[in-house]
């Protein structure tokens, strides 16, 4: 029976953590991140204020034209043999998707290369006319806008959660690990506890 695989990005295809990445190229410093990841953890802001800060602090430190940031999240490497099992699953028939807490730019990149046709991601990057950054539009809390989307996709498709695979790494994903019938995650992973099954690599 062909599945429904779902795959989170940072830390589970690609080996970076590309808001960190972004973060500290766009002039954001280490404590000025931990501290935005604290307030998001402890609930002192919501994810669309968390990105409100983020931009502004992008639009008074760093180059925020379009094609400098296209630069920055291009630099990503694939964690191995994640091409070559995304690639192994297509060709059994699987349906393959991406969904990320991650940026439009980057998902849909990737998404592109690896030639998973079904992707989402929570954050969206808004550009001007003369293509430079106004805003980063958050849909929705990051953790329940991935089941949103793993539920839509299985009902779109036709292919029963149940019979659905996750891959993820992150507290975002804990969600997914409850709906779909299969969760995977590396050993080491903070949610581990929450996986049906757990890899080394």
């Amino acid at each position: 029976m062909n599945k429904l695989v779902i795959f989170d990005l940072n830390k589970t295809l690609i080996a970076e953590n590309s808001w960190l990445n972004l973060n500290l190229a766009m002039g954001v410093t280490p404590d000025e991140d931990n501290m935005l990841m604290k307030w998001g953890d402890e609930g002192v802001i919501s994810d669309a204020e968390g990105q409100e800060i983020l931009c502004s602090i992008y639009q008074k430190r760093g180059d925020v034209s379009k094609q400098n940031i296209e630069r920055i999240l291009s630099d990503f490497t694939y964690l191995p043999q994640a091409e070559a099992t995304v690639k192994a699953l297509l060709a059994e028939g699987h349906e393959i998707a991406l969904i990320s807490g991650s940026m439009d730019i980057l998902v849909q990149k990737v998404a592109g290369e690896l030639g998973i046709e079904h992707w989402a991601c929570n954050n969206h990057f808004v550009f001007d006319e003369h293509d430079q950054l106004t805003a980063i539009k958050t849909v929705a809390n990051d953790t329940n806008y991935k089941a949103q989307q793993a539920r839509k996709l299985s009902s779109d498709l036709q292919i029963n959660l149940a019979d659905t695979i996750c891959v993820g790494d992150g507290a975002n994903d804990e969600t997914l690990f409850d709906i779909c019938g299969t969760s995977i995650t590396f050993a080491d992973s903070p949610i581990a506890a929450k996986a049906t099954h757990t890899i080394s690599n």
